[in-house]
């Protein structure tokens, strides 16, 4: 079992300092955990309500009757080293300090503190999560901190960040994409367990297939270059990091306190280690989605299906542009278009577009003439989402259901849906319907043709290096 096993999945909780001024915030962030937890405060007046939440207080973490296995800190600073000897001599697993005021508030005494609490946390073996973080986020075990807002329903995507902001914020824009973390750290300063660390765990862990970072700096560089070597071998690592310029460097330093490295540097370490750089979150998502779920695709023949003429020129131009080629496909298969299409007004050469695919037979032909054809090793389909009398459409009166039928049915070949960005659009909540009908039925959506080409070069190219 790997070392942080126990830390992602405790059998028991306590969170030190919880208030009722806050809510009780920080012992909110446990009730869904189902093992012991509970609640740690010197002050007798917090503990009627703690009581009300079904949780039992004690003055010292030695007075918990029961081993603990992870305990929460929200407490001042200078306190931390003598709870931190409670939790030694106590015999507990894990520690997440959200208390801040350490090495990052670039002051002697937040210095000295942090010297403590590392010389005290690697003697004991101790596994010690931030300073300054919000620290794990388990939906399947039902403990986070403030990173997300849901429990039981684990997916797929694993997030590391140096960032609580960043972290939360991930979590909940992932939900809106149609996206359930598997685990998420926010890890802070991470003077104990370093981004290292938490990577090497997500490598190896069953239920995440996909990982993000979000990255300011490493602090053992060679370590971290060998883990992520490792790690990408076995899954998608997705990274984005900041510190790329002089002034973000120096504001690296002052929030997390580590050393930014040389652009060119870094860049040359994710080729070697076949990791994949984002430039932002928008771009993690999108990408997100395409590798949990598309197939490994390693072909870049595309078929592509456009609103209309000119959006047919303007999506052969961005794919295109991203390495990917619009072939023709074969002559048996253009027969067979022929069969069944008015050329008026419309294209069946590839890129498909016009009025004669408002016909569900030229439309049903075509899109299964292309799905056999041998020359397009994927598809993709541009999609606007209108509103009309019997509802939602997304392309020529189609519904969505439409498209995910044949998903569903009849798709031989890697299928990508793209939502149009052009005007007129539909209310965000219809966009939205539709985004959630393709997306949960296992159609890789995307917004807009730019943003899908972009992801798409990235994935392929990912599978790509894993075959070579």
């Amino acid at each position: 079992m790997h070392p942080l096993e126990r830390l992602f999945n405790p059998q028991s909780v306590a969170v030190v300092g919880s208030k009722k001024v806050d809510n009780h915030n920080w012992l909110r962030t446990v009730l869904p955990f189902k093992g012991p937890k509970y609640h740690v405060n010197v002050d007798r007046n917090e503990w009627e309500s703690a009581a009300e939440l079904g949780i039992p207080s004690y003055a010292s973490i030695l007075d918990v009757p029961d081993p603990v296995d992870y305990v929460i800190f929200s407490i001042p600073a200078p306190v931390v080293p003598r709870v931190l000897k409670d939790c030694i001599t106590k015999g507990v697993y894990g520690v997440h300090l959200y208390t801040a005021g350490f090495s990052e508030s670039h002051t002697e005494q937040g210095a000295e503190l942090e010297r403590q609490i590392v010389e005290m946390a690697r003697a004991a073996d101790l596994k010690l999560v931030g300073p300054n973080c919000l620290g794990i986020f388990n939906p399947k075990a039902g403990i986070g901190v403030n990173l997300g807002s849901y429990y039981g329903e684990a997916g797929n995507f694993g997030f590391i960040s140096m960032s609580g902001s960043q972290a939360g914020g991930f979590v909940r824009g992932a939900l809106v994409h149609g996206i359930k973390v598997s685990k998420v750290v926010s890890m802070g300063n991470g003077i104990i367990l370093d981004s290292a660390d938490y990577l090497e765990y997500l490598a190896q862990d069953d239920d995440t297939k996909v990982i993000g970072m979000y990255l300011e700096g490493v602090r053992d560089g060679q370590r971290f270059f060998r883990v992520l070597r490792e790690a990408c071998a076995k899954k998608p690592v997705l990274i984005w990091k900041v510190g790329e310029t002089e002034d973000a460097a120096r504001a690296v330093e002052s929030h997390t306190t580590t050393k930014s490295t040389q652009a060119v540097v870094w860049d040359a370490m994710l080729r070697q280690c076949g990791a994949i750089k984002v430039s932002h979150v928008d771009e993690m998502y999108e990408l997100g989605k395409l590798l949990l779920k598309l197939p490994p695709v390693t072909g870049n023949r595309v078929g592509l299906f456009a609103l209309s003429g000119g959006h047919a020129t303007e999506m052969t131009n961005v794919f295109s542009k991203a390495g990917f080629h619009v072939t023709p496909l074969t002559d048996a298969s253009y027969r067979r278009i022929l069969e069944h299409f008015d050329p008026t007004g419309s294209s069946y050469s590839n890129p498909f577009e016009g009025r004669a695919l408002a016909n569900l037979a030229t439309l049903n032909n075509i899109l299964d003439v292309v799905n056999e054809d041998p020359n397009v090793d994927m598809i993709i389909h541009e999609m606007h989402v209108r509103q009309a009398e019997t509802g939602p459409t997304v392309y020529r009166g189609y519904p969505a259901s439409f498209f995910v039928d044949f998903y569903k049915n009849r798709c031989k070949k890697p299928y990508v849906a793209v939502l149009s960005t052009i005007h007129p659009r539909a209310e965000p909540s219809v966009t939205d319907q539709v985004y959630r009908e393709l997306s949960d039925a296992g159609i890789p959506t995307v917004f807009g043709l730019q943003t899908a080409a972009d992801a798409l070069r990235m994935a392929v190219g990912y599978y790509r290096y894993q075959e070579e």
